[in-house]
């Protein structure tokens, strides 16, 4: 996904958990588990929201952290995801590629349940984050 806003602007909308439920669909609130902290390596941040209809907390921790390039999180605690976003400079645009992968609860069946409705979760929150991006008057959280 190609987003028309600089690097800097997508990975803060990215990284700061306060804005998440901005563009993350599954998230209904998160906020940064020290909040005085700065964002990088060994961060950590809850979330709660609702996956597959059901309430859930979760906790992650950042597990790779590169400025406007690299930021990927695994799961503590509820389901066990690792989300790595990777950013790329275009021009004036910034070109984000997601990988997502892990378990969720029901093991395989949960799983080939739950594929669908992830993805298309996810694409929603893409096009969300997209368009965040792309709004004037960005602020910026670090």
């Amino acid at each position: 996904m190609v987003v028309n806003a600089p690097p800097a602007r997508v990975f803060t909308l990215i990284c700061a958990p306060e804005r998440l439920p901005e563009w993350n669909v599954s998230v209904e609130k998160a906020r940064r588990v020290a909040p005085e902290e700065p964002i990088g390596l060994g961060s950590r941040a809850i979330m709660s929201g609702r996956l597959l209809g059901q309430s859930l907390e979760s906790e992650t921790e950042v597990v790779e952290f590169e400025d406007q390039r690299l930021f990927t999180t695994r799961a503590v605690r509820g389901p066990r995801l690792v989300t790595r976003f990777h950013l790329e400079p275009q021009g004036e645009a910034t070109q984000v590629t997601v990988q997502v992968g892990g378990e969720v609860p029901g093991g395989a069946i949960g799983e080939r349940l739950a594929e669908g409705f992830l993805r298309r979760e996810l694409t929603t929150s893409l096009e969300r984050l997209q368009a965040l991006g792309e709004a004037d008057g960005q602020d910026s959280i670090t």
